[in-house]
């Protein structure tokens, strides 16, 4: 004995587990006892529930039958004549039992064999309450002829006398209750309704189901065991379990009929029928809202008692195999407990021999796992501040010297970030790791301030600072807070030859995340990385505008070749290389001089947009090239090389040849004999070579105005390519739209007056000038309303102008002309377009409302038009205002006038 004694105090195991094994046994006892008693009540209250649940059933399917029946009775009683059949309401008006008997038997026979209603007898009356018909069911068969009462007289009940006379109660003229038929001992439950022909009530219809027929059914509805009818003094009628002979032996007990008669909805009581026990559940019988005895149902008692016992022997069960772990479980726990001690002691004697990369593999969460825990972030500590030191070391750029940070940061805060703010083009920006949420991605587009004052301050101390954004309302201008959701933020400066750099950011999104033990190893860390991160800045500037610079020659449209001094080649842009025909300029050295330059004979040109000349142009192959040259200098003013811009013009020249071709032939071979013609033949008009006949004078008419109109064309061709050709001078001045319109519409008068048409102008008295050349203006004017009067044929036209509320004045010209389709609409301002179907004998050559788009967007304004064809068409045009010159202009007045 004192054997066992000793072995019990000398291990530490022992004393653990005998005191827990006492107290679990005694506790797993206590349990099962509980858990015994909570499975019985909880069997218990199962079997109340699901038969309140079979009553609730019981309840529906009887209320389900009542309406089954009442919808059958309607078909009967309204139903219409078939064939040889009579109509059911003129049978019984007839009084006829055979005709009655003829009109009823298909429901009957329907009836019978239908689940839904099944009853036993159906009986017809007349007005008077008379028997014409009482069939009753002899057969299960459904098509079994009935047996055919004679005797039945129904006329002395109540509800008979109530449906002949046409009397309703609470509303209703059919009926539902219990009632015996003589020499039958058990009741029926029948449905009755009236007939009525018209308004009349000629008689009635009654089915009846005997109970137990009844009672089976409600029983298949409802899954109980028994089921059972009493009357209202609580005596059994009918049931399911027992034959008549014993219905006694169900009558309801004193007790549940007074609880029932007490307003109680249901009583639960339990009895022993044939050597079982059943619980039964009581409830008032209501039939048509009328209560008219009380029903049970019942449910047997063996399943719930099988249940109970099988629960105890598995409680039993349960609580020896829980006895048995008990004592198993405590010897492992035992183990468990002196196996870390043992591990532990052995890791430390390895880190005290100078194994740094010895780690305890205790994982529990008591006090032996924290141990070991600490013990591990000791020693890991030591570790990661080393291969911090060691990566960042190898990390020339900034992204990868974060992705070490990150790394390092992230072993002490799994959810911490790294981040870093450089100055980049006078701000600071966001240097983020792909690998971060896209909310913290999206920082890159934040820009901070390089004067930002948290981060002079910063700066100046060149300390690294713990701040929490609730504390710290200067953080708002870095978004940390608002954009990331960071709430803890440690700052490291970064500055570079005495100015801020940047800062190198530690964040996390929870309050004081960087305390305890973490935060002295966290400012290690940053201090390491701020320090390779200067490093990592110089490489990243010099490489990023390397990268920048060569991307500039790269993109440039133009060709571009960099010299040294001797004029031999070093740089060369794409499209130089495209030029020239040197792709190989990196591997083979070649002087410029070396390319086969030869120059442009070419004489300034009218129409030329860039006034070249015979200084910098140049032909190599098919190319025609303009040479821009700059001398490349240092500091100090030193020459040493050259930038040559070389500028593809072979599109330029071509399209200025061609223009000058062009408007070459146009004035020489069509304006010179055009103006020849219209002189000789206004000289004919006026009667110079003799008096004219009216049909040679409409000729000559026809002939003049064609050639003005061949003038107007080649003017209007003139006009569009001096626009495009930049050759067009523009004198911009304040200009009365008032005095421009009454100038643009004085030589169109007559025009207007010979085709019949009204023209209105109006404009207020205090309409301000525009901003405009006062000759384009008239051509503008004088296009869009010489358009309007070519393709109106009738009606009017009408020019209105108002001031808008953006500093323009808009001009509207309206016609009565056919109107322009919707699909022209977006064509209408192109050259040489003209509508389709216009077949106005003065159509134009298509360049009018060209000549008029481009001027007007010269002046700065805007032209649009809007048109339904057949009611016309709206030109507007909207110029500035010529706000200088308001107050110098009088306006002529003349609101109003009408043409």
């Amino acid at each position: 004995m004192r054997g066992l004694v000793s072995v019990f105090r000398s291990h530490i195991r022992y004393k653990i587990i005998l005191p827990y094994l006492a107290l679990t046994l005694v506790v797993m006892m206590a349990g099962a006892a509980i858990a015994v008693g909570l499975v019985a009540a909880s069997w218990e209250e199962r079997l109340q529930n699901q038969l309140a649940q079979v009553a609730r059933n019981t309840t529906d399917a009887l209320v389900r039958r009542e309406r089954n029946n009442l919808e059958f009775l309607r078909q009967v009683v309204f139903a219409p004549a078939n064939q040889n059949i009579p109509a059911v309401a003129d049978a019984f008006a007839s009084g006829d039992d055979e005709q009655v008997m003829r009109a009823l038997e298909p429901y009957y026979r329907f009836g019978v064999g239908s689940v839904n209603l099944d009853f036993d007898r159906m009986i017809a009356f007349d007005r008077n309450g008379k028997t014409l018909v009482d069939w009753l069911r002899v057969s299960e068969d459904p098509d079994a002829l009935p047996a055919r009462i004679t005797t039945t007289d129904l006329s002395g009940l109540d509800f008979v006398r109530a449906i002949v006379s046409g009397t309703t109660i609470d509303g209703n003229d059919k009926f539902a209750n219990l009632i015996y038929f003589a020499p039958d001992v058990q009741p029926y439950f029948y449905t009755v309704a009236p007939v009525r022909r018209g308004n009349d009530v000629v008689g009635g219809v009654l089915i009846a189901v005997k109970c137990d027929r009844l009672l089976a059914s409600l029983e298949r509805s409802s899954q109980a065991a028994v089921t059972t009818f009493y009357d209202l003094s609580g005596r059994a009628i009918s049931t399911t379990l027992l034959p008549r002979a014993e219905l006694s032996t169900l009558d309801m007990p004193p007790q549940v009929l007074q609880a029932l008669l007490n307003g109680q909805a249901q009583s639960i009581f339990t009895v022993e029928l044939r050597q079982r026990g059943y619980q039964l559940a009581y409830s008032p019988l209501v039939i048509a809202n009328v209560q008219v005895g009380y029903f049970s149902v019942g449910l047997s008692r063996d399943f719930q008692v099988q249940q109970l016992s099988l629960s105890r022997n598995i409680v039993t069960a349960i609580a020896i195999v829980l006895a048995t772990g008990s004592v198993i479980l405590g010897y492992q726990i035992a183990r468990r407990i002196t196996r870390p001690l043992a591990d532990l002691v052995a890791t430390a004697e390895a880190v005290t021999g100078g194994d740094l990369e010895a780690r305890t593999t205790v994982m529990s969460p008591d006090e032996f796992g924290r141990l070991a825990l600490a013990f591990n972030q000791m020693t890991e500590h030591l570790a990661r501040l080393y291969r911090t030191s060691r990566d960042l070391n190898q990390a020339i750029e900034v992204t990868p010297v974060l992705k070490v940070a990150e790394r390092a940061v992230r072993s002490l805060l799994p959810d911490a970030d790294v981040l870093a703010l450089i100055a980049e083009e006078g701000a600071l920006r966001y240097h983020v790791d792909e690998g971060l949420p896209a909310i913290v991605r999206s920082l890159r587009h934040v820009r901070v301030p390089v004067s930002d004052p948290l981060v002079r301050e910063i700066s100046e101390t060149q300390q690294t600072v713990l701040l929490s954004s609730q504390d710290e309302p200067r953080l708002t201008a870095f978004g940390l807070t608002q954009v990331a959701g960071y709430q803890s933020l440690l700052l490291s400066p970064l500055v570079v030859q005495d100015e801020p750099a940047g800062v190198l950011i530690i964040a996390h999104r929870e309050p004081a995340a960087f305390t305890g033990s973490v935060l002295p190893s966290v400012v290690a860390i940053a201090n390491m990385t701020t320090s390779v991160l200067y490093n990592a800045v110089l490489f990243d500037r010099v490489q990023r505008e390397a990268l920048r610079r060569r991307a500039i020659l790269e993109s440039i449209a133009d060709g571009v070749v960099v010299l040294d001094r001797q004029r031999r080649i070093l740089i060369v842009n794409r499209a130089a290389e495209q030029m020239l025909g040197m792709s190989d300029w990196r591997l083979v050295q070649r002087s410029f001089s070396d390319i086969p330059l030869t120059r442009v004979e070419v004489r300034h040109e009218m129409f030329s947009e860039n006034g070249a000349t015979q200084r910098d142009l140049y032909r190599l192959g098919d190319r025609v090239l303009r040479l821009s040259h700059a001398p490349v200098t240092t500091d100090e003013g030193t020459q040493i090389g050259e930038v040559v811009v070389l500028h593809d013009i072979s599109a330029e020249v071509a399209v200025d040849q061609a223009k000058t071709d062009f408007i070459a032939t146009i004035s020489h071979e069509l304006r010179s004999p055009l103006t020849v013609i219209y002189g000789y033949t206004d000289l004919l008009l006026r009667g110079m070579v003799g008096e004219l006949s009216g049909e040679q004078r409409d000729l000559l008419e026809a002939v003049r105005n064609r050639v003005e109109l061949m003038n107007n064309i080649v003017r209007n061709v003139i006009m569009v390519a001096s626009i495009e050709a930049n050759t067009l001078q523009t004198d911009f001045a304040a200009q009365d739209v008032r005095r421009m319109i009454d100038e643009a519409v004085a030589p169109m008068r007559k025009s207007f007056e010979k085709k019949g048409l009204a023209l209105t102008v109006t404009t207020p008295d205090d309409l301000p000038p525009v901003r405009a050349d006062r000759e384009q203006l008239l051509i503008i004017l004088g296009q869009v309303i010489d358009n309007a009067r070519r393709y109106t044929q009738q009606g009017e036209v009408t020019i209105t102008a108002h001031q808008r509320d953006n500093g323009m004045v808009q001009i509207d010209v309206s016609d009565t002309g056919p109107g322009i389709p919707a699909d022209a609409m977006n064509r209408l301002f192109t050259r040489f377009f003209r509508v389709e179907g216009n077949n106005s004998p003065e159509r134009g050559s298509g360049l009018g409302l060209v000549i008029t788009r481009q001027l007007v967007e010269r002046h700065g304004g805007k032209v649009w038009a809007h048109s339904e064809v057949g009611r016309g068409s709206t030109f507007s045009i909207a110029l500035p205002i010529a706000h200088e010159y308001t107050n110098a202009i009088t306006s002529p007045g003349g609101t109003g006038a009408t043409a």
